[in-house]
């Protein structure tokens, strides 16, 4: 004769006890870092920001007219929080042409909860950690953020800017 013996149920119920104490500890191990409030950082802070907080996604930071009021658009959704990035209103931005002058960069408004705003600066993060290149004034200073990987300058006026950029296009021609 063949004795079948189940589990008792205070038996099952501790392995499951035991099971949601491993998944617990395992859960709280992975957790996500903390995101730091970006107003912790300066504004020649924000791509290194950008790095560190949304790793290998697309990120941008959207700020409005009049400029001032921003949010975080990662991976093609709003993060809630809105923030104040700006002390003045009065910011503007500009690309850089390919001879180094610079152009006042026009925003397409972007969609934000079925109302169209219009964008006054927006710094983007490409999923390979790249930035794009732009240049940002704000009380009476230019910040340069260069493409790729490299740190943001202060500028006094946008000729020094375009001077600094023909000089490094100048360089890289002559090598070629």
């Amino acid at each position: 004769m063949i004795l079948r013996r189940a589990f008792s149920l205070i038996e099952l119920m501790l392995v499951v006890v035991i099971i949601g104490i491993v998944y617990a500890m395992a859960l709280s191990t992975f957790k996500p870092p903390e995101k730091k409030e970006l107003e912790t950082f300066s504004l020649t802070m924000l791509p290194q920001y950008l790095r560190q907080n949304f790793s290998l996604m697309d990120a941008k930071l959207v700020c409005f007219s009049p400029c001032g009021k921003c949010k975080m658009l990662v991976d093609g959704e709003w993060m809630e929080d809105e923030v104040d990035l700006f002390p003045s209103s009065d910011v503007k931005s500009y690309e850089l042409d390919l001879e180094g002058f610079a152009i006042e960069k026009e925003f397409a408004p972007h969609d934000i909860k079925d109302a169209y705003r219009k964008a006054c600066f927006i710094l983007h993060k490409r999923p390979n950690d790249s930035i794009s290149p732009l240049v940002l004034e704000t009380e009476g200073k230019f910040l340069y953020y260069k493409a790729g990987y490299e740190e943001v300058e202060r500028y006094d006026s946008l000729a020094a800017i375009q001077d600094q950029y023909q000089k490094v296009t100048n360089i890289i021609r002559d090598e070629h």
